[in-house]
């Protein structure tokens, strides 16, 4: 076929109209609505010539059309002849701008090729072997990540250039189609937006879907397009597009012969697009129980191996204590659960302590191996030792996992560990960060705490109370809540999720105990977190009490309280349903009573095994005064100092009410069935009535004057 036979052909397949001697035609390098592209027989050099009279270019008509310079010629001799030359030089610096190789481009090629790349050292000395490889624009790059902007990965040099000039960064390899290095997924890392284009044919979607899985490696969210219109993005810019406009990389999915369980995204053949639908049968999946990291008891787990678990409670209530107490635990072996008797080494990334004066102490006071407790920081090439980063240090925290046979990864806070870029308040930032982590715990069955606090909101519900957007929550399979009643000072831990266990599961009380550790450098006194046993009083009763109670109400509670259980029947203690029903009756709330015993010398504790109430019973020396008839000693410490009001014997219900009238409303409360013997009137010596006629008042039944 001659040159202008191909030319021609060219011009039909692409719609060009011509007139009817054959030699004019539709230009395909703009609109044209008349023929104005002359295409004729060459008498030097082309065999085919071709002159657009409204001015566009040969090279643009030729690549409308798909060709190449060369095949304006008929025979390879013609081509050879045409001299190429070097159209684009592209610098690849380090860090700094300094210059470490050169890519020049030329049009047409050396052998024939439409062009060609030559790589050389600054001097323009030919080869770059041992030249350090880097990405191109990398300054521009490395700035861009570390703002947590939008980054575009792109074939060529060219692209980059025309991306940039239309005022989006983009970066290229050295090399071209097929040469991506993964050290090359370092420099991205804190790009909130990382899209690879495409081109459109086969080596293009090749490269893209290389680079994508590369970067999916790292940690790094990526999406893949393509232009809309042309080969490469730079068609698409040239035809008006932008941006918003790149489209999904369309690409006919090729079946499969294996089995969803044998192929992932990261291992499809290249070529193949990144994301495909996987539909597994329920019935090839094997049924496994949970397996518990932390299980007192059987039955009983509270944090899961192979899941994220949060540790949520307000400052100061033992939060990262807790993480403390369950790395030395695991360190040594003793964590009832699936690592229990085996000693395990610990990954524990704190952001906000100091490691030599508050952690490594507190490691010490609770008596961790450590040996098995690493402090883990990533480094950077940019800025060298730094916190770790989600989800970009996804897969290094996985490798040193399976190394160092971890069992645990604890995070203080969590918060502090999402990457550059990341709203914390964004639900959809929060899971791109946080799910890499949940799928790493699933694969490595670590256990995987994260410590988050609560807002300044108020209310009861603590998961709904954790910083941050909701995600945080639902993508933790358990949250354990830790409170502290700023006036009993009494210390809770409850579960307020299990997703993978029971939900009923007893409140935990627990205090926080000074220890002395020895240091080279003198004594460090830290806290260590000791459990107290079952509590009765969970998280949402200290928050629902968090604004407390007036001094009327709170001291009106402890006198019930003292009087209830200072009947002699009863020796100092009482069954705690029995007592609150008996309080709720007089118009005392179950908080109010609770929030009174550390004031009345009360404690609370099982009577027995599982399925055993609790009893509310005095402490010390009231107990043991109580326990053989008498009252309080008078001066015991921590008693009253005041001998207490005498009691009036119990009372028939039905004798007169004081008012002289037989009507059931105006009579005392029913004695007889709460037990609470009221003190007598110093006047006339009845009971007094504590039924408030007026809000906070006390009347004497004989005379009706304010006690």
């Amino acid at each position: 076929m001659s040159a202008l036979e191909r030319v021609r052909n060219a011009l039909r397949d692409h719609g060009s109209r011509s007139d009817h001697t054959g030699r004019s035609w539709q230009c395909p390098a703009h609109d044209d609505t008349a023929p104005s592209l002359s295409v004729g027989q060459g008498d030097k050099g082309a065999d085919a010539v071709l002159h657009c009279h409204a001015g566009c270019a040969t090279e643009d008509v030729v690549k409308a059309l798909g060709l190449t310079l060369a095949d304006l010629y008929d025979a390879p001799r013609a081509v050879r002849q045409e001299r190429p030359m070097q159209v684009a030089e592209y610098r690849y610096t380090d860090e700094q701008g300094e210059v470490l190789c050169l890519v020049r481009r030329f049009e047409p090629g050396f052998r024939g090729e439409k062009k060609t790349f030559r790589q050389c050292r600054p001097d323009g000395a030919a080869g770059v072997a041992g030249v350090r490889r880097v990405l191109y624009r990398l300054p521009e790059v490395l700035a861009e990540a570390k703002a947590g902007g939008t980054i575009l990965v792109v074939e060529g040099e060219k692209d980059v250039d025309n991306l940039f000039k239309a005022g989006a960064l983009a970066t290229c390899n050295i090399g071209g189609a097929g040469k991506w290095r993964d050290e090359y997924s370092a420099y991205l890392l804190g790009a909130s937006n990382v899209v690879v284009v495409a081109d459109r044919d086969k080596p293009g979607r090749n490269h893209a879907a290389q680079v994508a899985r590369s970067l999916t490696r790292s940690g790094i969210p990526v999406r893949v397009v393509e232009p809309a219109v042309g080969k490469d993005v730079s068609d698409h810019l040239a035809a008006g597009l932008g941006f918003a406009d790149l489209l999904p990389v369309q690409e006919p999915m090729r079946p499969s012969t294996e089995s969803p369980a044998e192929r992932t995204s990261a291992d499809a053949a290249p070529g193949e697009p990144t994301r495909r639908l996987r539909l597994t049968p329920a019935s090839s999946i094997a049924p496994e129980p949970v397996i518990w990291a932390w299980e007192p008891d059987t039955g009983e787990g509270r944090i899961p191996a192979g899941a994220l678990t949060l540790a949520a409670g307000r400052e100061g209530t033992g939060k990262s204590s807790f993480g403390i107490w369950l790395a030395a635990q695991l360190s040594r072996g003793t964590l009832p659960g699936t690592f229990f008797g085996r000693p395990r080494n610990v990954l524990y990334a704190a952001v906000e302590d100091s490691w030599s004066r508050t952690l490594v102490p507190r490691l010490i006071a609770a008596g961790a191996d450590l040996q098995r407790v690493f402090r883990v920081d990533a480094e950077d090439i940019m800025h060298g030792e730094t916190m770790i980063s989600l989800p970009h240090d996804v897969r290094l925290i996985e490798e040193a996992i399976a190394e160092h046979d971890v069992a645990a990864l604890i995070v203080d806070p969590l918060m502090s560990t999402l990457g550059s870029g990341t709203d914390a308040h964004r639900t959809q930032d929060v899971r791109q960060a946080l799910e890499p982590l949940v799928r790493m715990a699933e694969r490595t069955t670590a256990l995987t705490l994260g410590i988050a606090h609560f807002n300044k909101a108020s209310g009861t519900d603590a998961s709904q109370l954790i910083s941050g957007s909701g995600a945080f929550k639902d993508l933790a399979r358990a949250i354990i809540a830790f409170a502290r009643d700023p006036e009993s000072e009494e210390q809770v831990m409850t579960q307020t999720k299990n997703s993978l266990g029971r939900l009923d599961l007893a409140s935990l009380g627990y205090r926080i105990e000074g220890a002395d550790v020895e240091t080279l450098k003198g004594t460090a006194n830290v806290g260590r977190l000791v459990f107290t046993g079952p509590s009765e009083r969970s998280v949402e009763d200290t928050l629902s009490s968090a604004g407390g109670v007036d001094a009327a109400d709170r001291d009106e509670a402890v006198e019930w309280l003292t009087h209830y259980l200072s009947d002699p029947s009863r020796g100092g203690e009482a069954p705690a349903n029995e007592l609150i029903k008996a309080g709720e009756r007089d118009g005392l709330s179950k908080d109010a009573l609770k929030r009174a015993k550390k004031r009345a010398r009360v404690e609370s504790s099982k009577t027995g095994g599982a399925g055993a109430g609790w009893v509310w019973r005095f402490i010390g020396q009231d107990a043991e005064s109580y326990r053989a008839g008498g009252n309080r000693a008078k001066g015991a410490k921590g008693a009253h100092t005041r001998e207490p009001a005498p009691f009036a014997p119990l009372q028939d219900d039905s004798r007169p009410s004081p008012s002289g009238t037989d009507d059931p409303s105006l009579r005392l409360v029913n004695e007889s069935a709460v037990g609470w013997r009221k003190p007598l009137c110093e006047v006339c010596g009845e009971p007094l009535d504590l039924t408030h006629a007026k809000a906070g008042e006390r009347t004497h039944p004989c005379c009706g004057a304010a006690a």
